[in-house]
């Protein structure tokens, strides 16, 4: 690299690789621009200035100056390689291999560029040409462990496991008696682990079993090999070994669920079953007082009563000690019928004994007075589960009322406000969360999600950015797994880590064409900003079509929406690309009703509710609706014009099912019309199915009460 430099400038060359390595981006460009104001024309100096300036998230600068580089020196491996870096940190990995393998031609043994090759020969599953290049490395250096290993790891992935054992084995053959020196046991022992799975996948359940305990004294990781030999013994039929290794493994882990896991076809168990499981761990219980594990796996398979027992078992000293962690443990449960309802009635009962007397039922002992908060704090969960929002919330208040510092207890009840619908108030509980624990990334982390379900975009962006680094803090934003904000606004630039998203699906003239617009609009948004400082440069879209904030709305005051003669017939354009690419979003049929209504188009009013029942019934949104269109159907007059009288008799038809809660709402809504409401109900009493006359009972006692 630099060769073609004097040695003062080579030097400052070296200098700036050292400078990219290290992140020091500034100090490398300084030295970039002195070689380059006495050599303007060296082309490794400007392809490394633009490499430069990419990480400083000046792309079109970046891509100008590399280019210009590898024009003025075609036959540079590292303008080549430079040029695949570039293309790799826009995830366009076909152009980067085919940049690297350009580079290979100029300097075909070159280690750093066959890593960088193979790596994205693996992102983008061209397995044979991975084998190829890890196969080169090996030839290259083949006194590094790890150009073994990757040799290997390529055939395992090429699904030539076989192979790969065959070259461990070759490796192994190369060593000393000796080895590994101590400094080296982990690695060594991880490879004979590694060694030891490809055999166990490829079928050789004797030979495996032969290389572990062959290689026993070698082994740092004593867990993961008897984990590994017990695995083996299973699938060998030696069971009577197996089980002398779990009962060994149980008293290195009692809360070992890879050795108390169940398993059944189906996943359920016969009575027998059942039994046997039962007194199986009771045993297990007698021997392992301390352990979790014996105590919860057995509410999975137990039933009625005993499972009742089992979870009062469970239950009362973890909601003693208070671990918040106890509902997510047993939400698995919620999908077994009938368990939700014991749980409910369960928790319910240590409630009103805890308030009543300060202790758990049949105990003598006092509990602590933070059990009832994580009682209600259980609670609050339980009905959120289960759609009651009203009940959560109500336990959720008075936990905090009762203990208002725990911070658990204002993330919970951000939580239930997100499943009610209130996205505003969600956030602002969840930043509150935030505030009182300013140095947890995760409560930030749901903070920022909460606030862009809110669609608070900017202050979602500012709450982000506090865990990040300082520099480029968007691209931190990798750093704190920030996914709900990477997918929900793509807002910060991508990582070439990440998967290939809609791009990678494009043919290449199609992303070159891409780029090209993209490109421009960058330079015209620069050129813009210049002019007219920051407000203009909200829709500066980078190469890789990534925004920095939101676009620009050209309409943001609805002039030209006003000027439209016939809004509703241009909201119903919308609506029906709403029905048909996006069906099943409960937004979709609000908007319907909401539009319909406004058209007078009851039947399709109706159809609308009718799917926001099937989607969400308890949403308050639904509920909404339905009551303005019982109101609605409830002032309607007689049907006068065939069209009206068509209506009339699909709502007939359905008129079973609603005119019992049209009465209702009618009465609630305007209680001077309650006699009315109640002849409604009276002249739809004959002639109904059970059900029905059942119901409109209820309404018309109801009525007469009120």
């Amino acid at each position: 690299m630099g060769a073609s430099l004097p040695p003062k400038e080579a030097n400052l060359f070296k200098l700036i690789v050292k400078s990219y390595e290290t992140k020091q981006y500034k100090k490398g460009l300084k030295a970039a621009d002195a070689i380059l104001k006495k050599f303007p024309d060296h082309g490794e100096t400007l392809s490394m200035k633009g490499l430069t300036l990419n990480c400083m998230d000046r792309k079109s600068e970046a891509y100008e100056l590399v280019r210009l580089g590898l024009k003025n020196d075609l036959k540079s491996h590292v303008c080549w390689h430079v040029y695949g870096l570039l293309y790799r940190s826009d995830r366009e990995y076909r152009e980067a291999i085919k940049c690297y393998r350009n580079a290979l031609r100029i300097d075909p043994d070159n280690i750093e560029i066959l890593r960088d090759l193979s790596l994205l020969q693996a992102q983008m599953r061209d397995l044979t040409g991975f084998v190829e290049t890890r196969q080169q490395l090996l030839t290259l250096k083949p006194n590094h462990r790890m150009n073994w290993i990757g040799f290997a790891v390529a055939h395992h992935l090429n699904s030539n496991a076989s192979k790969a054992v065959d070259i461990l084995e070759a490796y192994e053959g190369t060593l000393e008696d000796d080895y590994p020196p101590d400094n080296e046991r982990c690695e060594h022992g991880e490879m004979i682990l590694y060694k030891v799975s490809l055999l166990e996948e490829s079928g050789s359940f004797d030979r495996a079993l032969e290389e572990l305990r062959k290689k026993e004294s070698k082994m740092v990781d004593k867990l993961a090999y008897k984990e590994q030999e017990v695995s083996l013994l299973v699938q060998l039929g030696r069971l009577e070994e197996a089980a002398e290794l779990y009962r060994a493994l149980l008293a290195m882990n009692p809360d070992n669920y890879r050795c108390l896991g169940l398993s059944s076809e189906d996943g359920h168990h016969s009575s027998n079953e059942s039994d046997e499981l039962d007194a199986l761990y009771k045993s297990l219980a007698q021997h392992y007082s301390w352990s979790s594990a014996v105590k919860r796996i057995p509410l999975d398979f137990l039933q009625g009563n005993k499972f009742r027992e089992a979870a009062d078992n469970y239950v009362r000293p973890l909601l003693t000690k208070g671990v918040p962690s106890l509902f997510s443990d047993l939400s698995p449960l919620y999908d077994h019928p009938g368990k939700a309802d014991i749980l409910e009635q369960l928790v319910l009962e240590l409630e009103n004994s805890i308030r009543s007397s300060g202790r758990y039922p049949g105990r003598e002992e006092k509990e602590p007075p933070s059990t009832l908060m994580w009682i209600l704090f259980f609670l609050a969960q339980h009905y959120d589960r289960r759609r009651q929002y009203d009940l959560a919330l109500s336990k959720i208040d008075e936990a905090i009322e009762h203990t208002p510092t725990v911070i658990d207890l204002y993330s919970v009840k951000s939580r239930i406000l997100k499943h009610a619908g209130d996205l505003a108030a969600a956030a602002a509980l969840a930043d509150e969360a935030r505030c009182m624990d300013l140095a947890d990334r995760y409560i930030n982390s749901e903070c920022v999600k909460r606030m862009l379900q809110a669609d608070q975009v900017v202050l979602a962006e500012k709450t982000a950015v506090l865990f990040t680094k300082d520099g480029d803090q968007h691209n931190n934003l990798h750093d704190m797994q920030c996914i709900c904000y990477i997918k929900l606004y793509d807002t910060p630039p991508k990582s070439a880590t990440e998967e290939d998203d809609e791009m990678s699906k494009l043919l290449p003239a199609q992303k070159k064409k891409l780029r090209q617009k993209q490109r421009k609009l960058e330079a015209r948004a620069k050129k813009e900003a210049e002019v007219k400082n920051e407000e203009s440069n909200t829709g500066a879209a980078s190469k890789s079509g990534k925004r920095h904030v939101k676009p620009v709305d050209p309409d943001p005051h609805g002039e030209k929406l006003l000027q439209v003669e016939d809004p509703l017939l241009e909201a119903t354009k919308y609506l029906k690309l709403l029905q048909k690419h996006s069906p099943n979003s409960l937004e979709t049929h609000l908007l319907s009703f909401e539009l319909n209504m406004r058209k007078q188009k009851i039947l399709l009013a109706l159809q609308a509710v009718k799917k926001l029942l099937e989607l969400d019934a308890e949403n308050p949104d639904t509920h909404r609706c339905l009551i303005r269109f019982f109101h609605k159907v409830g002032l309607m007059s007689a049907p006068v014009t065939d069209t009206e009288k068509l209506v009339w008799n699909v709502l007939e038809a359905e008129r079973p099912s609603i005119r019992a809660a049209v009465a209702e709402m009618l009465s609630l809504l305007e209680p001077d019309r309650k006699s009315e409401a109640i002849k409604l109900v009276e002249e739809s009493v004959n002639n109904l199915v059970p059900r029905v006359e059942t119901e409109m009972c209820r309404v018309l006692s109801l009525l007469n009460i009120l």
